[in-house]
């Protein structure tokens, strides 16, 4: 179907809220997943304050980048620390906390290991072997008067804090979701049953 494409990456800002929610459930032993180290001094908030801090810009971000994938790039740790120095305490542990947050994360992310790995692996599952774009385009409903844009955003791991299914126009994939039954099963349904029942909400 000529008017239906997909578009598919690896966000830098829904990926850097996986990265630091894991390392806020690691740190406080309740989780064991990457990034594991101690992050005591990085100022964070409390824990219910940081968990509706974080559903808040969660949902921020879901929602511009539902919009348009160019709102996310690799600049923007900086172009809106206003609004990521939210999970932090409003003090000079929280600003410098988020300053190495942000550097641990770009060296990670930004490596060979990070971004560019996710995504190409991804790919591979996505469009190769499971032929992703016919088998969605196959089963939603399509208006054939004007083109259609089905967007996928890559995490590496699954968002614990936040609601990754409010647009039917936009998935949020973890790696978990394309490489682990019964998730992987399961995938194109989830995605075209929310795109079928028509859950677009208003911009």
């Amino acid at each position: 179907m000529n008017n239906f494409t997909i578009k598919s990456n690896a966000p830098y800002s829904l990926n850097y809220l996986v990265y630091i929610q894991n390392a806020f459930l690691s740190n406080k032993q309740k989780n064991s997943k990457f990034p594991s180290f101690d992050i005591s001094h990085w100022g964070l908030l409390e824990e219910q304050l940081f968990c509706d801090a974080y559903k808040n810009i969660w949902a921020e971000m879901t929602r511009r980048i539902s919009q348009s994938f160019l709102v996310d790039h690799n600049g923007i740790l900086e172009t809106e620390q206003k609004l990521f120095q939210k999970l932090f305490k409003p003090d000079n542990q929280g600003v410098e906390g988020f300053a190495e947050s942000r550097k641990s994360f770009y060296a990670w992310f930004s490596s060979l290991t990070g971004q560019i790995t996710i995504e190409r692996a991804a790919d591979h599952i996505l469009y190769y072997e499971m032929d992703i774009y016919n088998e969605v385009s196959n089963m939603i409903n399509l208006n054939d008067e004007y083109s259609q844009e089905l967007l996928i955003s890559l995490i590496y791991d699954d968002c614990l804090f936040g609601d990754s299914d409010c647009y039917s126009w936009h998935s949020i994939i973890s790696l978990q979701d394309i490489y682990l039954q019964p998730q992987k099963k399961k995938l194109v349904s989830k995605i075209t049953n929310r795109w079928n029942n028509n859950k677009r909400e208003q911009n």
